[in-house]
């Protein structure tokens, strides 16, 4: 597992770098009034959340919405970690005409990685959004920098808005202000864990910023050449 501490410290600054946002009712997303709308189109590489994990997360998010009901809370299909930001979200973007290289270069890298887990311990919050913290092992990391390398030298564009080192799934959004931001800092606050999940596959996917609309590109199969 990579340095816990470093990603608990990742996870703690974003929510103490956001406390005064929180309590003032945390900053709304006006996106989210038409979210099944949104045209902000991205390339992304993703993983899937399995059941047994989902189905913790379902439960804390009955618990969330006692808290604060007017927050837009994720569907379970829709729960996901971003492993990478390839092209970034942009209105109306199209689906890239090179697409196939993409692909055929995280086929290289995800042949290059065994699978390995991610440890689901923990909420953390922004001020517009609130998620599971993610503890993986290291060969996320690696892959993420393997992906850069092999697309810098394939001369195909990466658009990261930032360079990702955590494994957290967003599982609500600030959609009005929040009513009782104190109640929600205290359950964060509290012990809440959802146990390991064996990354096994990711999906390349194209879709808009709440991955409401979404067209499913290759699911690969780490170590292997496999495609769906």
């Amino acid at each position: 597992m990579i340095n816990r501490e470093f990603l608990n410290k990742h996870y703690s600054d974003i929510l103490l770098s956001n406390m005064d946002r929180i309590l003032s009712g945390g900053t709304i997303d006006d996106g989210l009034i038409n979210a099944a709308e949104d045209k902000r189109m991205s390339l992304v590489l993703l993983i899937r959340i399995s059941s047994d994990i989902s189905l913790r997360i379902e439960d804390t998010i009955r618990e969330l919405k006692k808290i604060e009901p007017d927050m837009y809370y994720y569907p379970p299909a829709d729960f996901h970690i971003t492993v990478m930001d390839i092209l970034k979200g942009e209105l109306n973007r199209n689906l890239p005409d090179n697409l196939d290289s993409y692909a055929e270069c995280i086929k290289e890298c995800l042949n290059q990685t065994v699978p390995f887990n991610i440890e689901f311990d923990g909420l953390a919050a922004s001020d517009g959004a609130v998620m599971v913290r993610g503890y993986y092992d290291e060969e996320l990391a690696g892959l993420r920098k393997l992906l850069r390398e092999t697309f810098r030298n394939n001369k195909l564009e990466l658009q990261e808005r930032y360079e990702t080192v955590s494994s957290h799934i967003t599982i609500a959004r600030v959609k009005e202000k929040l009513s009782n931001p104190k109640g929600l800092l205290s359950y964060i606050d509290a012990e809440h864990y959802y146990g390991v999940m064996k990354v096994e596959s990711m999906e390349l996917c194209f879709h808009n910023w709440y991955d409401t609309v979404r067209r499913q590109g290759t699911v690969f199969y780490l170590f292997q050449s496999n495609k769906l």
